[in-house]
Protein backbone atom coordinates (compact mmCIF):
# COMPACT_ATOMS: atom_id res chain seq x y z
CA UNK A 1 0.00 0.00 0.00
CA UNK A 2 1.34 3.42 -0.92
CA UNK A 3 2.08 5.86 1.87
CA UNK A 4 2.52 8.83 -0.48
CA UNK A 5 -0.62 10.36 1.02
CA UNK A 6 -2.35 10.37 4.35
CA UNK A 7 -4.90 7.54 4.62
CA UNK A 8 -7.83 9.98 4.70
CA UNK A 9 -6.57 11.69 1.53
CA UNK A 10 -6.25 8.33 -0.17
CA UNK A 11 -9.81 7.33 0.71
CA UNK A 12 -11.04 10.78 -0.34
CA UNK A 13 -9.36 10.20 -3.71
CA UNK A 14 -11.36 6.95 -4.01
CA UNK A 15 -14.53 8.92 -3.30
CA UNK A 16 -13.63 11.51 -5.94
CA UNK A 17 -12.98 8.75 -8.47
CA UNK A 18 -16.34 7.14 -7.68
CA UNK A 19 -18.11 10.48 -8.13
CA UNK A 20 -16.43 10.90 -11.51
CA UNK A 21 -17.60 7.42 -12.49
CA UNK A 22 -21.16 8.40 -11.63
CA UNK A 23 -20.89 11.56 -13.73
CA UNK A 24 -19.38 9.63 -16.65
CA UNK A 25 -22.05 6.94 -16.43
CA UNK A 26 -24.89 9.46 -16.13
CA UNK A 27 -23.56 11.24 -19.23
CA UNK A 28 -23.56 7.95 -21.12
CA UNK A 29 -27.14 7.24 -20.06
CA UNK A 30 -28.21 10.72 -21.19
CA UNK A 31 -26.44 10.21 -24.52
CA UNK A 32 -28.27 6.92 -25.03
CA UNK A 33 -31.56 8.54 -24.01
CA UNK A 34 -31.10 11.29 -26.59
CA UNK A 35 -29.99 8.86 -29.30
CA UNK A 36 -32.96 6.56 -28.77
CA UNK A 37 -35.39 9.45 -28.43
CA UNK A 38 -34.38 10.61 -31.89
CA UNK A 39 -34.60 7.07 -33.28
CA UNK A 40 -38.06 6.49 -31.77
CA UNK A 41 -39.36 9.70 -33.34
CA UNK A 42 -38.36 8.38 -36.76
CA UNK A 43 -39.54 4.82 -36.15
CA UNK A 44 -42.89 3.30 -36.87
CA UNK A 45 -45.15 1.69 -34.24
CA UNK A 46 -43.56 -1.74 -34.65
CA UNK A 47 -40.05 -0.47 -33.95
CA UNK A 48 -41.03 1.58 -30.85
CA UNK A 49 -41.19 -1.43 -28.54
CA UNK A 50 -38.00 -2.94 -29.97
CA UNK A 51 -36.08 0.34 -29.66
CA UNK A 52 -37.35 0.89 -26.13
CA UNK A 53 -36.20 -2.59 -25.06
CA UNK A 54 -32.84 -2.06 -26.75
CA UNK A 55 -32.41 1.27 -24.95
CA UNK A 56 -33.17 -0.31 -21.58
CA UNK A 57 -30.73 -3.12 -22.29
CA UNK A 58 -27.91 -0.72 -23.24
CA UNK A 59 -28.60 1.56 -20.29
CA UNK A 60 -28.40 -1.46 -18.00
CA UNK A 61 -25.04 -2.40 -19.48
CA UNK A 62 -23.71 1.11 -18.83
CA UNK A 63 -23.86 0.28 -15.10
CA UNK A 64 -25.42 3.37 -13.55
CA UNK A 65 -26.76 1.37 -10.61
CA UNK A 66 -23.28 -0.09 -10.02
CA UNK A 67 -21.72 3.38 -10.22
CA UNK A 68 -24.16 4.68 -7.61
CA UNK A 69 -23.38 1.71 -5.36
CA UNK A 70 -19.66 2.31 -5.75
CA UNK A 71 -20.07 5.97 -4.87
CA UNK A 72 -22.23 5.13 -1.84
CA UNK A 73 -19.62 2.64 -0.55
CA UNK A 74 -16.79 5.13 -1.06
CA UNK A 75 -18.74 7.90 0.71
CA UNK A 76 -19.57 5.60 3.62
CA UNK A 77 -15.95 4.48 3.94
CA UNK A 78 -14.71 8.09 3.87
CA UNK A 79 -17.29 9.24 6.44
CA UNK A 80 -16.54 6.29 8.70
CA UNK A 81 -12.81 6.89 8.69
CA UNK A 82 -13.28 10.63 9.28
CA UNK A 83 -15.48 9.86 12.27
CA UNK A 84 -12.87 7.41 13.60
CA UNK A 85 -10.26 10.18 13.44
CA UNK A 86 -12.72 12.60 15.07
CA UNK A 87 -13.25 10.18 17.96
CA UNK A 88 -9.51 9.81 18.44
CA UNK A 89 -8.85 13.55 18.19
CA UNK A 90 -10.40 14.16 21.60
CA UNK A 91 -7.71 13.95 24.23
CA UNK A 92 -8.39 10.58 25.79
CA UNK A 93 -6.62 7.38 26.68
CA UNK A 94 -6.31 4.52 24.19
CA UNK A 95 -8.85 2.60 26.28
CA UNK A 96 -11.35 5.46 26.09
CA UNK A 97 -10.85 5.70 22.33
CA UNK A 98 -11.29 1.93 22.03
CA UNK A 99 -14.51 2.12 24.02
CA UNK A 100 -15.96 4.82 21.75
CA UNK A 101 -14.83 2.95 18.65
CA UNK A 102 -16.60 -0.16 20.01
CA UNK A 103 -19.87 1.74 20.12
CA UNK A 104 -19.36 3.27 16.70
CA UNK A 105 -17.80 0.43 14.71
CA UNK A 106 -19.60 -2.60 16.11
CA UNK A 107 -22.85 -1.06 17.30
CA UNK A 108 -23.41 -4.06 19.54
CA UNK A 109 -26.27 -3.88 22.02
CA UNK A 110 -23.85 -3.58 24.91
CA UNK A 111 -21.26 -1.64 22.89
CA UNK A 112 -18.72 -4.39 23.10
CA UNK A 113 -16.98 -6.34 20.33
CA UNK A 114 -17.95 -9.97 20.12
CA UNK A 115 -14.55 -11.43 20.99
CA UNK A 116 -11.05 -10.67 22.27
CA UNK A 117 -9.60 -10.50 18.75
CA UNK A 118 -11.96 -7.66 17.85
CA UNK A 119 -11.08 -5.87 21.09
CA UNK A 120 -7.38 -6.27 20.34
CA UNK A 121 -7.80 -4.88 16.83
CA UNK A 122 -9.72 -1.89 18.15
CA UNK A 123 -7.07 -1.26 20.80
CA UNK A 124 -4.38 -1.47 18.09
CA UNK A 125 -6.24 1.17 16.05
CA UNK A 126 -6.81 3.30 19.16
CA UNK A 127 -3.14 3.24 20.07
CA UNK A 128 -2.07 4.06 16.51
CA UNK A 129 -4.50 6.99 16.38
CA UNK A 130 -3.45 8.21 19.82
CA UNK A 131 0.21 8.14 18.74
CA UNK A 132 -0.70 10.06 15.60
CA UNK A 133 -2.43 12.81 17.57
CA UNK A 134 0.27 12.97 20.25
CA UNK A 135 3.36 12.72 18.06
CA UNK A 136 2.07 14.17 14.80
CA UNK A 137 2.04 12.83 11.29
CA UNK A 138 4.82 10.52 10.18
CA UNK A 139 5.08 7.67 7.71
CA UNK A 140 5.32 5.29 10.67
CA UNK A 141 2.17 6.67 12.28
CA UNK A 142 0.27 6.51 9.00
CA UNK A 143 1.44 2.95 8.34
CA UNK A 144 0.34 1.86 11.84
CA UNK A 145 -3.10 3.43 11.29
CA UNK A 146 -3.39 1.87 7.82
CA UNK A 147 -2.55 -1.60 9.11
CA UNK A 148 -4.90 -1.31 12.08
CA UNK A 149 -7.69 0.11 9.87
CA UNK A 150 -7.28 -2.71 7.37
CA UNK A 151 -7.59 -5.23 10.21
CA UNK A 152 -10.77 -3.54 11.44
CA UNK A 153 -12.27 -3.51 7.93
CA UNK A 154 -11.51 -7.23 7.52
CA UNK A 155 -13.11 -7.99 10.89
CA UNK A 156 -16.25 -6.03 10.05
CA UNK A 157 -16.53 -7.63 6.62
CA UNK A 158 -16.15 -10.99 8.38
CA UNK A 159 -19.29 -10.09 10.32
CA UNK A 160 -21.09 -9.59 7.01
CA UNK A 161 -21.15 -5.82 7.26
CA UNK A 162 -19.76 -3.19 4.94
CA UNK A 163 -17.38 -0.44 5.90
Amino acid sequence: MSTDQHLIAEIKRELDWAAEEVKRTESEVLRLEKEFSEAIQKADEIDHARLYEEKLHLQGRVGLHDAYSLQRRAATRFATLCHVFEIASREKSSEDIREELCHFMYRAIDGEPENADQKDKLLELSEALKAYFEDGYSNEADEAIREAWQNIEETIRGLGRKV
